[in-house]
């Protein structure tokens, strides 16, 4: 089994992650149920993870492995767990995160009882400050909730434990038409269901996302809604073929946005009238979500991560 972190530019970040989840693979490994390696796939030209690797490997009893993916982009680095995953498990968890002391043992347990193509466990926010009364209001960072055994259409990857021999059945690999924009794990998951397998939410298996304090404003939740509009129409329009479906989904997506921008708009007057921020706040969340299916419809995709890893790269 191998535990795959991406990871760019968040060293503190990895750092942290790996102190709580090395104890588990040797808890883990102990039972004797499992053969468990830690794989941080850096895609830092200049290897900057690596010294965190190397501060880390010599209590790590060889499971931890450094590999350098020197191809920009998410799906990349996706791709590179695919290939330098050798067993049947492969697992993936954000660098900004932070599992629970049982999350990689209830996450097998889920999967060996059920045999699912994949298992998909709860992410929590936690935040470096306080956050202002809008994000409260809009409910930012507030993911949808589930119950243990629910199936689910499609997942991100930030939690996320994949059955390798369904994955290599299906031929499935992370798309690179979305390496900058995301969507590409909604992609491969939808394709992964659509093919047969079946996605369980595990509830118990939680881990935590830290939530940087630049992130902590509404101009990034707006922008990130903007964004997850222009996402969502690709996916669902990469996810089938032939003009005739193409085109279906960008009729589908340009009347839905129209919808929400009036929708939105209609309630964010209301919460002004009213004075109800709650209706202000998730009524410009839905107005920047429907002009982004507007645009994606219209052929535009917001390359949200392009920017900020050419910045890096140059920095």
């Amino acid at each position: 089994m191998t535990v795959a972190v991406p990871t760019f530019h968040r060293n503190a970040e990895l750092r942290r992650l790996l102190a709580a989840l090395l104890p588990q693979l040797a808890e883990t490994a102990a039972g004797g149920e499992w053969d468990a390696e830690v794989l941080v796939i850096d895609n830092d030209p200049a290897g900057g993870g690596r010294a965190v690797a190397e501060e880390l490997s010599p209590s790590a009893d060889g499971r931890l492995r450094y590999v350098l993916e020197g191809t920009p982009g998410l799906a990349a680095v996706r791709n590179r767990a695919l290939d330098e995953a050798d067993g049947r498990l492969l697992v993936f968890l954000d660098d900004d995160e932070e599992p629970a002391p049982d999350w990689l043992g209830t996450m097998l347990a889920m999967w060996a009882h059920h045999g699912s193509a994949a298992v998909f466990g709860r992410v929590v926010s936690v935040f470096e400050m306080e956050r202002d009364a809008w994000l409260v209001a809009g409910r930012a960072f507030i993911r949808p909730a589930h119950r243990t055994g629910d199936r689910l259409p499609a997942v991100a990857t930030n939690n996320l434990l994949l059955d390798l021999d369904v994955v290599r059945r299906l031929g499935l690999r992370f798309d690179t038409r979305l390496a900058f924009s995301g969507g590409e794990d909604s992609l491969f998951t939808t394709q992964l269901t659509r093919g047969g397998g079946t996605i369980l939410w595990c509830d118990e298996a939680v881990v935590y996302e830290h939530v940087p304090q630049d992130r902590l404003n509404r101009r990034w939740i707006l922008t990130r809604a903007y964004r997850n509009g222009t996402v969502e129409e690709t996916v669902a329009r990469l996810a089938g073929s032939g003009p005739a479906h193409a085109i279906r989904v960008r009729l589908q997506y340009l009347l839905g946005g129209v919808v929400r921008v009036v929708g939105g708009s209609g309630r964010v007057l209301l919460g002004r009238v009213t004075g109800k921020l709650t209706h202000v706040a998730r009524g410009e969340r839905a107005v920047a979500r429907g002009a982004g299916m507007v645009a994606g419809a219209a052929g535009f995709v917001y390359q949200e991560y392009a920017k900020r890893t050419a910045a890096r790269r140059s920095a």
